[in-house]
C-alpha cells in the first residue's frame, strides 16, 4: 500500500501549506482534510510571504489517485472577495496528493462565483466515472487507503463487498482499513473469510497476523504469520511478517520466542537489508543489558 508521490509534487504542495497564514479572513477555514474534498473547489494555505492563495479542484484519478487540478491564484480584497488570476487554459497542472498535503479551505458557491469558474469543471468528464461497481468501489478504497484515508475508504469498500465479497484485491484493503482503525476483530472476520476462499494470498495474512497480534492473540498470530511467510513468494513480505513477531517478543524479553522469528527474518532477508539491520540493532540491545 505504499504510495508514491513525486519530488516536485511533493515539494510545491509542502511549500503553500508551511506556514498559514493567521491573519487573513476568516473565510477560508483550513481545516478539512483533502481527502474529504473530493470533487469540491479548494484553496490552499499560504506562506506568510506570499500574497495570494493557490485554488483549484481535487478529483479522484482511478488510476492515479487523489489529483489536484491548479485552476490559478487569489488575493482577498479590502471588501473581502476573492480576486482570481487564472492560469492559462492550455497551461494544465495536475498535483498527487500524499500524506504530507496540508488541510484545505472548502470555498463557498459564493467564492466560487467570485472566483469566475464552474461549479463543476468542463474538464473532470474526462475523469469522474461513476463510482458504483465493485472494481471502481474497491479501487477508490485502495487509493483511500493509500493516504491514510481508511474511515473514509470503509465507506467504499463495505458497498463492494455487498456487491462482490470476494473481488479482486477487496479482502485486503477491508481487511487494511479495519487494522488502520484498530477495529482488529472486524479484520479477522473479514480475513477469516477471505483466507479461506483464497488460501495462498500471502497478504491476506500479512493483515489477519496484525490483526491477531494487536489483540496480543499470539498462538492465532503466530500460527497466522507461519502460513503466511510459508506462502509468500515475496521474500520482503516474509520479512515484514517475521519481523513484527521479532519486534513483539523483543519488547516482551522473551529471548526464545524472538530467536524463532529472528531466525526467520534472517533465512529471508537479503544481506544488508533494513530487516537484518531491525534484527542486529535488537541483538545488540540484548546484549547491552546483560
Amino acid at each position: 500500500m505504499k504510495k508514491i508521490i513525486p519530488f516536485l509534487i511533493t515539494l510545491f504542495i509542502t511549500t503553500i501549506g508551511s506556514s498559514q497564514n493567521n491573519t487573513s479572513t476568516n473565510q477560508l477555514k483550513f481545516e478539512t482534510i483533502y481527502y474529504d474534498a473530493i470533487y469540491k473547489w479548494v484553496a490552499f494555505p499560504k506562506a506568510e510571504v506570499d500574497s495570494t492563495y493557490v485554488y483549484g479542484y481535487i478529483y479522484l484519478d482511478m488510476q492515479a489517485g487523489l489529483t489536484f487540478n491548479h485552476e490559478g491564484t487569489f488575493h482577498i480584497d479590502k471588501t473581502g472577495k476573492l480576486v482570481s488570476c487564472k492560469k492559462e487554459p492550455y497551461n494544465m497542472i495536475k498535483m498527487r496528493l500524499g500524506n504530507k498535503t496540508p488541510n484545505v479551505a472548502l470555498l463557498s458557491p459564493t467564492q466560487i462565483k467570485e472566483l469566475d469558474v464552474l461549479p463543476i469543471p468542463d474538464w473532470l468528464k474526462n475523469y469522474k466515472k461513476p463510482i458504483d461497481d465493485a472494481e471502481s468501489l474497491t479501487r477508490t478504497g485502495y487509493h483511500l487507503n493509500a493516504v491514510g484515508g481508511s474511515k473514509k475508504a470503509l465507506e467504499f469498500l463495505l458497498k463492494a463487498y455487498k456487491k462482490s465479497p470476494h473481488h479482486k484485491g477487496l479482502e485486503f484493503e477491508l481487511g487494511f482499513a479495519y487494522n488502520a482503525l484498530g477495529q482488529y476483530e472486524k479484520a479477522i472476520e473479514i480475513l477469516n473469510k477471505a483466507t479461506t476462499h483464497d488460501p495462498k494470498n500471502a497478504l491476506l495474512y500479512r493483515e489477519f497476523g496484525y490483526a491477531y497480534l494487536n489483540l496480543h492473540k499470539l498462538p492465532e498470530a503466530e500460527a497466522i504469520y507461519k502460513r503466511g511467510v510459508e506462502i509468500a513468494t515475496d521474500k520482503e513480505l516474509s520479512c515484514e511478517m517475521a519481523i513484527n513477531m521479532a519486534n513483539y517478543y523483543f519488547i516482551q524479553k522473551s529471548k526464545d520466542k524472538f530467536n524463532e522469528w529472528a531466525n526467520l527474518v534472517k533465512q529471508n532477508a537479503s544481506p544488508n537489508s533494513q530487516y537484518i539491520k531491525y534484527i542486529e540493532y535488537f541483538e545488540k540491545e540484548w546484549e547491552s543489558k546483560r
